[in-house]
């Protein structure tokens, strides 16, 4: 089944798909490469109950192995999965980011693939990315009440965005260039810019996923399973 048959076939996933396209697509947004891959047809969306469960995560291991599949067969376009919840619905910045480590933690533990070699799986190592299928992720959390207004969308969500487009970016010159218009397009929308920003290989990205601003003593809750 096609991800275009699964959106028909499923009207509430068909309705939190527009739902999410409508929120990138709009005006303000600023993330260009989200807006690239939604208008190229290479934004998946997946549909799941709660936030932060084993169940949710059974069920996102499937949808992302098979987004990872698509993803590696196409060629050129930038693209992204999102897996949108129910539930939650009211939750704080705090609570949100607590639910986002544990469905990552949930996912690294039933995935059956080693950790992509590109990137560390210290989450506290300035080289950390999430791994998931073998395959490098960098993380954006959403949710209703986020501080930020690139990320408030109506329902919790976790988008997954691979590493190796980033890298291909920088190898074709482009990247420095699409970063430094994202960060002025969301300075304009929220008036101030995001004070958790970093160049990969500074800091810990982990200290970016959730969209909370955090101290620098903050300690990242995942722990990969050979640090058990």
């Amino acid at each position: 089944m096609t991800h275009t048959d699964s959106i028909c076939d499923d009207p509430a996933l068909r309705q939190i798909t527009q739902q999410f396209n409508s929120f990138i697509l709009q005006s303000e947004f600023p993330c260009l490469g989200a807006k690239s891959a939604l208008r190229n047809g290479a934004c998946q969306v997946g549909h799941y109950e709660t936030l932060g469960t084993l169940a949710s995560a059974r069920r996102m291991a499937s949808d992302l192995l098979s987004f990872i599949e698509t993803r590696e067969s196409a060629t050129g376009n930038f693209s992204t999965f999102a897996a949108v919840f129910d539930h939650p619905m009211d939750v704080s910045e705090e609570q949100f980011e607590t639910l986002l480590w544990q469905q990552l933690s949930a996912l690294h533990h039933i995935d059956r693939h080693p950790w992509a070699p590109s990137a560390a799986h210290d989450p506290n190592h300035p080289d950390f990315g999430f791994s998931f299928g073998g395959v490098a992720f960098f993380l954006v959390g959403l949710h209703p009440r986020s501080a930020r207004l690139a990320r408030r969308f109506t329902y919790p969500t976790l988008v997954f965005n691979a590493h190796a487009q980033f890298e291909q970016l920088k190898k074709a010159g482009k990247f420095k260039k699409m970063q430094h218009v994202i960060r002025n397009r969301d300075r304009a929308w929220q008036g101030t810019y995001n004070p958790m920003l970093a160049d990969y290989g500074t800091v810990s990205e982990a200290r970016q996923y959730s969209g909370r601003a955090v101290a620098a003593d903050w300690q990242c809750p995942f722990l990969h399973k050979d640090a058990y």
